[in-house]
Parts: structure tokens; C-alpha cells; sequence
């Protein structure tokens, strides 16, 4: 049985080129909705914040760090983490003997170490110091990760979902920080 019918590429083209920008928009409509439940899993691309608290004790003093912590995933493998905050020594009756001001933007490199652990090795590359940071060497090495006073060095973090909207920071010694997502976004 043979059909009278041949196929016509001129008649088939016009039936296709008017459902071309329907199926684009389907196409991108389904991509959108992929990439918001990616979010959902893990919201890498939306930034958040949080506070975090370093106490720490050494033999004749105690130091102690209350900041507001920035964090963002930035293009290109790239993260962003802004710190404000301020630095307490203490002596061994507990008084205050220096107080220093940190406020500086931390980029980072980074590389996805683990997706199951969730790990990332960030190796600062530019730290940017306010000028009212007056944060020095000897309190930074006691309260901050080295990454975040010294250019060049590498920490290691695991990012984990707390929830929803919160995102657990950890470093290998112990959680840095919870970032609460913007709700909405």
C-alpha cells in the first residue's frame, strides 16, 4: 500500500515555525522552575547573613568576637564574605583590655571538594580593611580563621542546609555560623 501523500518540507516548516517561540518559552518557563527547586535543595546563588561569636581562651587572657557575617556565592567560582564587628581582650579578672573594630570584604576562590559533605576549600585572594578596622595581627590570630586576615591561605568549610531559609557555616573545628536566606527570593 503506498499513500498518494509525499512529504512536503515547505508545508511542515509552516506548521513549525509558529510553535518554535512556544516550545522556547515552555523550554525556559521549565528551566526557571528546575533552578527554583535547586534552590530549594540548596540555595547557593542567594546570599544571607548571620551573626557569629568567637570566644577564646589562652592561658593569662581571653579574647572574645561579636560580628554580622556576610556571605555570597559570586560568579566565576568566587565567594564573598563581609565581616563588621568588634574584638575584646580580657585579662584574668575579666576586664576589658583592648577593644579593636573589624570591618573588611574577604574574596575568596573556591573549590567543591565534596557535594555529599558539602565541603569547599576558599583561598582568600583580596581582603579589603575599612579604615576603622583597626583589628591587629596578634587579636586576628586569635579570634579569625587565617583566611580572613591573611591573603593566600586556604580554610576549609562545609555548607550545610540547616533549613528552608538557613544555611549552616562549619569549619573543621566547629560551627562558624548560621546565614538566614531573605524569604521570597
Amino acid at each position: 500500500m503506498t499513500s498518494d501523500k509525499k512529504f512536503n518540507i515547505r508545508e511542515n516548516k509552516i506548521i513549525i515555525l509558529p510553535l518554535l517561540p512556544a516550545i522556547v518559552i515552555l523550554i525556559l518557563i521549565l528551566k526557571g522552575y528546575w533552578v527554583k527547586n535547586d534552590r530549594k535543595v540548596f540555595p547557593v546563588n542567594i546570599p544571607c547573613r548571620g551573626n557569629m561569636i568567637v570566644e577564646a581562651q589562652y592561658d593569662n587572657q581571653r579574647a572574645k568576637m561579636v560580628t554580622t557575617l556576610y556571605f555570597s556565592f559570586l560568579d566565576g567560582h568566587k565567594i564573598l564574605v563581609s565581616l563588621s564587628g568588634t574584638g575584646y581582650l580580657y585579662d584574668k579578672q575579666g576586664n576589658i583590655t583592648q577593644r579593636k573594630t573589624l570591618l573588611r570584604n574577604i574574596y575568596y576562590d573556591y573549590i567543591h571538594e565534596g557535594k555529599s559533605s558539602g565541603t569547599y576549600s576558599l583561598t582568600s585572594t583580596q581582603i579589603n580593611i575599612d579604615s576603622v578596622d583597626n583589628m591587629d595581627w596578634k587579636m586576628s590570630s586569635l579570634l579569625l580563621m587565617n583566611s580572613f586576615f591573611l591573603t593566600g591561605h586556604t580554610d576549609t568549610l562545609a555548607l550545610k542546609k540547616y533549613d528552608d531559609n538557613t544555611l549552616l557555616i562549619e569549619s573543621n573545628q566547629s560551627p562558624v555560623t548560621l546565614c538566614v536566606f531573605k524569604k521570597g527570593i
